[in-house]
């Protein structure tokens, strides 16, 4: 439990999630990239240059499967566009924890690394599993060998649907810190979350993540009257 609820880096950096496209007709989401099953959308964010990102997809999986895969953080290498390495530095409870983790740009742009904060929760009415981060830029010295990232956060949503099939949800907004311009950030925004849903699609066929169970979360079906946020 304390494992596996504790590991969590997405798109070599971050994201931040909101509820799904069919809610949210009226909030300028532009459609920028649709294939394999994926649709990602950007908008301009509120307060910072840079597009907030989202990407959604859907997956004939389990809700244990889906943690269980991204909560192992020695493997986010595998399927985690440009991930290089993500460490687990602090856990304060088992469901909260300080994560490390390097980015391998392509060249000429120098590696970036991020630190950041993750909770974990589950609605245990819809089920409904939520993952939020933030960026923790001065958690530690900086590496002279990496950019840090100076602003990012974060959410995934795992939603159960009707057909069996769990919706996923992953948008990001983030300052990717340096000198990168912000319009080349942002040109190139919608690779890193495709990219890494449709690895994420195919590391769920493996069977430590397929043949998931954690006792901890609830799936669909299962009897509950209250709400549980963990904190």
């Amino acid at each position: 439990m304390k494992r596996f609820l504790c590991s969590l880096l997405v798109s070599g950096i971050l994201v931040i999630t909101v509820p799904s496209l069919h809610a949210q007709n009226n909030e300028n989401w532009k459609l920028i990239k649709k294939n394999d099953g994926i649709l990602v959308f950007s908008k301009k964010h509120d307060s910072t240059k840079y597009k907030t990102i989202r990407a959604e997809t859907e997956v004939k999986t389990s809700l244990a499967s889906l943690v269980k895969l991204l909560t192992d953080a020695p493997n986010n290498k595998n399927w985690v566009y440009l991930n290089k390495k993500t460490t687990v530095l602090e856990r304060t409870s088992p469901f909260r924890c300080i994560l490390y983790s390097q980015s391998d740009v392509p060249w000429p742009v120098t590696d970036r690394d991020v630190i950041s904060e993750m909770t974990i929760s589950q609605d245990t009415v819809s089920k409904i599993i939520t993952v939020n981060g933030k960026a923790l830029p001065y958690y530690l010295p900086e590496n002279p060998h990496y950019v840090r990232i100076p602003y990012a956060v974060s959410q995934w949503k795992f939603i159960p649907q009707k057909n069996g099939k769990i919706q996923i949800i992953f948008t990001m907004t983030i300052d990717v810190g340096g000198k990168v311009p912000y319009w080349i950030a942002n040109l190139s925004a919608a690779k890193g979350p495709f990219q890494t849903l449709r690895k994420l699609k195919n590391e769920l066929k493996k069977e430590k993540y397929r043949n998931a169970y954690l006792p901890s979360i609830k799936e669909p079906g299962r009897c509950s009257i209250t709400t549980t946020t963990i904190h």
